[in-house]
């Protein structure tokens, strides 16, 4: 993909959480799923927690973390002052994923990653904050990480996007979906943008970041793969 389609990908993603912040915190602040509640209870009640696309902080909800060591790290700063109205006594921060850089080696516990990797578009992109995670991890931490199944129509646009790839036709990489995200009423709120993970692929990206996968919890919606540093 060329450099001003990943970029362009990446402010789809910005913008898209910038508007719909409110809808997104008002849709998340109802009782969490099962499978995010299983996620939530992996966490380590000791040593630090970074909730890498913290969103509006819901981890809190369902996890006891103390506020000395929980870190939650979000690139839209609309929905990082809901999460500081919603848990006053934590520590958030806005920020890039893709650069984490600065941030201290070997240091976290946990890695929290809730439905996030899909919207960073391109591999390396995506390789490259799964190897930072790795890097910020403890010897013995782990990456809770999941992603969202594409239903049934989103798999249908895939496929027209191959033929239209194979054609010259798709300037995005075949699997990178755009679409509008909807209200309850549905009513388009922004463009939207997912990669579609195959189950195979998303362990197959954990693993090449230096993972070793230990369980996994698999339910309609999302798929979740709990990993350890070796």
């Amino acid at each position: 993909m060329k450099k001003e389609k990943l970029i362009e990908l990446k402010k789809i993603v910005f913008d898209s959480y910038e508007i719909t912040a409110d809808h997104f915190n008002n849709t998340r602040s109802k009782e969490a799923a099962p499978d995010f509640k299983w996620a939530a209870s992996q966490v380590m009640r000791a040593g630090k927690v970074f909730d890498a696309g913290c969103g509006n902080g819901r981890l809190l909800n369902y996890s006891s973390i103390a506020p000395e060591n929980y870190f939650g790290f979000d690139q839209s700063k609309s929905l990082l002052n809901l999460a500081k109205i919603n848990h006053p006594n934590y520590n958030f921060e806005s920020g890039d994923l893709s650069n984490l850089d600065n941030f201290k080696k070997s240091y976290f516990s946990t890695i929290f990653c809730s439905a996030v990797l899909s919207h960073i578009p391109g591999k390396e992109e995506r390789i490259k904050v799964l190897r930072s995670f790795y890097d910020l991890s403890l010897p013995g931490g782990r990456l809770i990480i999941s992603f969202w199944k594409m239903k049934n129509k989103y798999r249908r646009q895939l496929y027209r996007n191959f033929w239209l790839k194979i054609t010259g036709r798709y300037q995005y990489d075949w699997r990178d979906l755009v679409f509008p995200w909807k209200d309850q009423r549905g009513r388009k709120l922004s463009a939207r943008y997912y990669y579609y993970y195959s189950r195979r692929r998303f362990k197959k990206d954990i693993i090449s970041a230096g993972w070793e996968i230990q369980d996994f919890y698999d339910d309609r919606f999302n798929f979740w793969v709990l990993a350890l540093k070796k």
